[in-house]
């Protein structure tokens, strides 16, 4: 037991050194990218580990086969039948533990490579869950879409599998090398000489190689915006027969793609089709010193079988590696982003008498929104903040929220200026309600743990509960991709909910009853705005007059 764990233990140690210390094969931008890619394999080692050593296990098999083929031709130049059989039959047995060989390490290639696909969406998840939650609208989010979509596909093909690729081409590199250094040491030098060339012919195209995957992020990214706002919107260009442009939009969409896909792979082509000429070229040189040694009486004409195809394995080998570094070299633009130190600031602090906002001024797009607005809210007090549109009132809730933070003035908790982050002490309803295709349960805890009394608390204060009764799978039924499968006056009181059971003290709520009937928006802001120990903040163009009266202050911007 312990003389199999040393062993697994240098095994590991020797396979992650090779890597590791490839560095002075590997120029300075592939390096960096290693980096990345090391880091990956590092967290699922067992799985990497296995699939390495089943890698050198298959092409040595595939060597040790080329060894019977010598033997199995010998027998047939001497006219040996019995020898002959012997070593045919030999043969088959080696290809028949080859291809076994060759099976399981395709199982187990592929749960490494969906370990660490998994395991980079998870690093894509926390770079987006990371950043300013105003990149979370508009366009941004096609682009995130891409990062765990489109990325982690083109990081799984140029990374992963190059990488198992590259290390199965080293192990046969090495195997037959060794055979032809058994063989004759001639054939061992043209080996040698081969796989330097070969090794460093993709410099002369590292910058190509690069510039190829940029650009094909880059456009790839640009389409999924065209893609998402085209499908987004489909139901406005079929209300209003808008067919043409619908179509022309998609198309060219489609081109931005397929243009780029094509150019890439069409580049992608001609350089190994340049390194395949290089590899022929090496071949027939090496048949050619085989047929040489062989007339000069160095090796043995049955040798001339096996040789060729250990030969055909050095180029091959070759010709698969560079193309395998290659590949590592585009993946490069797909990692970036998991470099980004964009990190949302949060503020955990709270108020205790009062929130200020003092001088505050903004302008979006030139365009003045605000200019030096003072307000002040008391703890647990009630206040609406009405206007006409385009005054401001959805901009001071992102303010107060800490969603905005690029204003002048300050914000001010009980006459301390509060830092420019995200307050994770409030929570915000819009009437732009997000729901997730689940339960309704799941769209209301997120995955918290309540108590049932919370939940019978947050659905009677949002007038949910009757909904919910009449939904055959109650509180289980699922809402569907962004509430699709209930109306917009259930998706606003799922919202509401929400906010309520997490216990935030401070709600702002920006027309988040609009899509309500009268009567249950009354209800359901008169059970909040009788809450005694919640700030309420709300932006609403429908205060009638028996609401008016449960604010303390009604601000009009």
């Amino acid at each position: 037991m312990y003389l199999e764990k040393t062993l697994l233990q240098f095994v590991r140690v020797f396979l992650f050194a090779v890597i590791d210390n490839a560095s002075i094969f590997w120029y300075d931008d592939i390096e960096a990218t290693m980096e990345n890619i090391r880091r990956y394999l590092y967290q699922n080692k067992i799985k990497t580990l296995i699939v390495f050593l089943l890698q050198i296990l298959m092409w040595g098999m595939q060597v040790i086969v080329q060894f019977f083929a010598i033997k199995t031709f010998d027998g047939a130049i001497r006219l040996d039948i019995q020898h002959f059989l012997k070593w045919i039959s030999i043969s088959f047995a080696g290809w028949l533990a080859y291809f076994l060989i060759c099976m399981i390490e395709s199982y187990f290639r592929a749960m490494a490579v969906k370990s660490m696909n998994n395991d980079l969406r998870k690093d894509f998840y926390e770079t987006i869950y990371n950043g300013d939650i105003k990149n979370f609208g508009g366009e941004k989010r096609a682009e995130y879409i891409s990062y765990i979509t489109k990325n982690v596909d083109e990081i799984s093909t140029l990374a992963w599998e190059s990488v198992f690729n590259l290390v199965g081409r080293v192990a046969q590199l090495v195997w037959s090398v060794a055979a032809l250094l058994y063989l004759d040491f001639y054939l061992f030098l043209f080996a040698v000489f081969s796989t330097l060339i070969m090794w460093f012919m993709p410099k002369i195209f590292e910058k190509r190689i690069e510039k190829i995957g940029e650009d094909n992020l880059k456009a790839q990214a640009e389409a999924m915006k065209k893609f998402k706002d085209l499908i987004y919107g489909v139901h406005i260009l079929k209300i209003l027969s808008a067919k043409n442009w619908y179509l022309k939009r998609g198309m060219d969409a489609s081109e931005i793609s397929e243009e780029a896909k094509s150019r890439k792979n069409y580049m992608t082509e001609i350089l190994e089709c340049t390194m395949g000429i290089v590899s022929v070229l090496m071949q027939i040189l090496a048949e050619v010193i085989v047929v040489v040694l062989a007339f000069y009486g160095r090796i043995g004409v049955a040798v001339l079988a096996g040789a060729a195809n250990l030969i055909g394995g050095v180029t091959n080998g070759l010709s698969n590696l560079t193309n395998a570094k290659m590949m590592i070299m585009q993946s490069k633009p797909y990692f970036e982003i998991l470099k980004s130190t964009e990190t949302e600031r949060v503020c955990d602090e709270s108020f205790n008498e009062t929130l200020t906002l003092k001088n505050i001024s903004y302008s979006y797009d030139d365009k003045q929104i605000l200019k030096s607005l003072n307000l002040e809210f008391k703890k647990n007090g009630k206040y609406a903040i009405v206007g006409k549109s385009g005054r401001g009132k959805s901009t001071i809730l992102k303010i107060i929220m800490g969603i905005i933070k690029d204003y002048e003035g300050e914000v001010l908790y009980d006459g301390c200026v509060r830092e420019r982050a995200l307050d994770i002490n409030m929570s915000y309803i819009s009437q732009d309600v997000y729901l997730f295709n689940a339960s309704i349960k799941e769209n209301i805890v997120l995955g918290g743990d309540f108590l049932d009394k919370d939940m019978d608390n947050a659905l009677f204060k949002s007038s949910l509960q009757t909904d919910i009764e009449n939904f055959k799978d109650g509180i289980d039924t699922i809402v569907g991709e962004n509430g699709a499968n209930i109306s917009g006056g259930e998706k606003q009181r799922i919202a509401i909910a929400r906010s309520l059971i997490n216990g935030k003290d401070t709600i702002l709520i920006d027309e988040g009853t609009s899509a309500l009937d009268r009567e249950n928006r009354a209800a359901i802001e008169e059970n909040l705005l009788k809450s005694e120990n919640l700030t309420i903040i709300m932006v609403s163009h429908n205060l009638d007059e028996n609401t008016r009266k449960l604010f303390d202050e009604i601000y009009e911007i």
